[in-house]
């Protein structure tokens, strides 16, 4: 298959006022919107960017006039998600970039059943966008405010086991939900106050050492961190050490199990989780199968497999009995629910679910040239991984939503992986074609 010109791996994103966030695009993808898929009614919500207002506007006025129009404002992707469902729309419009800077901004397009669409419905919308003129403005669209109410529960019980949390929510769209919905006896709130342009500013879970500090200080039993459309979690216990998430993913399958709630037995993840997971479910019965990068890959095996749960070290996670896209809120309940209910500490997590070494790097780059391009690079690669073994693991792929090529190695001795990765970095770095 081709590869994608304006979508990446989780919807259409990069600098507002660049292509494809611009104007003219934005225009083009609400006359493409409307060839595909002729909606009668469209669900959009948007973080806390600057910027996300003239997006919704840029959108809106490319559709046509006889589309209804839910405007929900500010809003987390899970819960337009819940949203496209409960008005029954035909699409779901989630203006964000996610964990991006503040620059950024974005499409994530859900369809009526509150699911991001697929890689070739993209393909589809890309290729009206390249034959679509400039839009002319609609603006007289039948617009309806919609509110979405948090439906978060937990057992009383479950909050007084962590008497005291410190919760990050990057200054981003999960603000007055996680407000509305956590329930510690005292919370010290980070990253709650957006101005447009703070949002993953320095904290948020792309940035979780202020979390980490804030617990210390403050004597946190946990800290809890979103990112800016709060579609994820990340986690640290009480002396601020951040719990990795394929430790949140395989508590909770094992919570999951033992409850018999896990159906068919069965996890998905990506092959970029630790394969220490795997081998810590696979000793308490449970299967673990692996995706495409992607929580939207791991949405579809999950349903290619008959699984409702999954996710990715990235603190994506879905749990269709919950809801059709990954919610860090939700997922936040679920992981202290399991932890309560196996009777352990965040600090004890590490010993159940036992993860090998992982080193990683992020280099910017360009241009996303194939590395098969370039021979001695791909000998390399190969030299390396004999080095680390059969239970070891290297990951070398471009990200699909910023200039970046990610580095990942993975063996049983961390010292190992560690030079691994040296040696693969500055093997790449010697090829200036694509820095």
């Amino acid at each position: 298959m081709n590869t994608l010109k304006y979508f990446g791996t989780d919807g259409m994103r990069g600098p507002f006022g660049e292509p494809p966030v611009d104007r003219v695009h934005l225009g083009r993808l609400a006359q493409a919107l409307a060839k595909r898929y002729a909606p009668k009614r469209i669900v959009i919500g948007r973080d806390t960017r600057a910027s996300g207002v003239e997006v919704v506007n840029f959108l809106t006025n490319g559709l046509p006039q006889n589309t209804e129009i839910f405007d929900c404002a500010v809003i987390t992707s899970p819960l337009l998600s819940r949203a496209v469902v409960e008005t029954e729309a035909d699409l779901g419009l989630m203006i964000t970039a996610s964990h991006n800077p503040s620059d950024d901004n974005g499409v994530k397009i859900l369809n009526r059943f509150g699911e991001k669409i697929t890689e070739k419905e993209e393909f589809e919308l890309e290729k009206w966008m390249d034959l679509l003129p400039d839009f002319v403005e609609n603006r007289n669209h039948r617009v309806v405010a919609h509110a979405v109410r948090p439906c978060y529960k937990m057992a009383q019980a479950v909050w007084d086991r962590f008497p005291r949390a410190a919760i990050d929510c990057a200054h981003g769209a999960a603000v007055e939900f996680a407000k509305a919905s956590y329930r510690f006896r005292q919370m010290d709130w980070l990253g709650d106050r957006p101005d447009g342009r703070n949002i993953n500013a320095g904290c948020g879970s792309e940035w979780p050492e202020l979390l980490c500090r804030t617990v210390r200080q403050n004597g946190a039993d946990l800290g809890i961190a979103h990112d800016g459309d709060g579609d994820r979690v990340l986690f640290c216990n009480r002396f601020g050490e951040i719990l990795q998430g394929e430790i949140v993913l395989g508590i909770i399958a094992i919570f999951l199990e033992k409850i018999g709630n896990l159906r068919r037995h069965r996890v998905v993840t990506t092959a970029m989780s630790n394969g220490g997971l795997r081998i810590s479910l696979e000793r308490r019965g449970v299967e673990v199968i692996d995706a495409e990068v992607g929580d939207r890959n791991v949405a579809r095996a999950m349903r290619e497999f008959g699984c409702n749960f999954g996710g990715e070290s990235s603190g994506h996670v879905l749990f269709f009995d919950g809801a059709p896209t990954s919610d860090g809120i939700q997922t936040a309940l679920l992981f202290l629910e399991a932890v309560a209910f196996l009777g352990i500490s965040l600090e004890d997590t590490c010993q159940i679910i036992s993860l090998f070494p992982q080193k990683s790097c992020n280099i910017k780059v360009k241009y996303k040239i194939p590395l098969t391009k370039f021979p001695v690079l791909s000998e390399l690669i190969r030299g390396e991984r004999e080095r680390i073994g059969k239970n070891g693991k290297i990951f070398i792929r471009y990200s699909g939503t910023e200039p970046k090529l990610r580095l990942l190695v993975e063996a049983e001795d961390g010292i190992l992986a560690e030079d691994v990765l040296g040696v693969l970095e500055n093997g790449i770095r010697n090829y200036k074609e694509f820095l």
